[in-house]
């Protein structure tokens, strides 16, 4: 099983009716089969979320990260309530 972490950034400052879990079923109803998506926990910050996506996929894949970011921005644009948030480029901290 393979991790990966997602950094979602909140436009506006905090959010205090972010749930984790609900966040966690709205990224699980946007995965594909080819996402191999099993598993996500989620943190909830003042002005972000990080995602911890655990995967099927082989450590060695490179492609993943590009891949669970795609996933989390059809996630973002499935639910009107994440209007303006958007991913952090994996590799940046901001």
């Amino acid at each position: 099983m393979r991790l990966t972490l997602v950094v979602l950034a909140s436009p506006t400052g905090p959010r205090e009716w972010l749930q984790p879990r609900s966040i966690a079923a709205l990224l699980h109803r946007a995965a594909r089969p080819e996402d191999l998506l099993e598993h996500v926990s989620v943190s909830c910050g003042p002005n972000h979320v990080i995602a911890g996506l655990h995967t099927l996929h082989p450590c060695t894949d490179a492609t993943v990260p590009a891949a669970m970011e795609a996933l989390v921005d059809r996630a973002l644009r499935a639910d009107p309530g994440f209007a303006g948030w958007h991913v952090v480029p994996h590799g940046r901290t901001s």
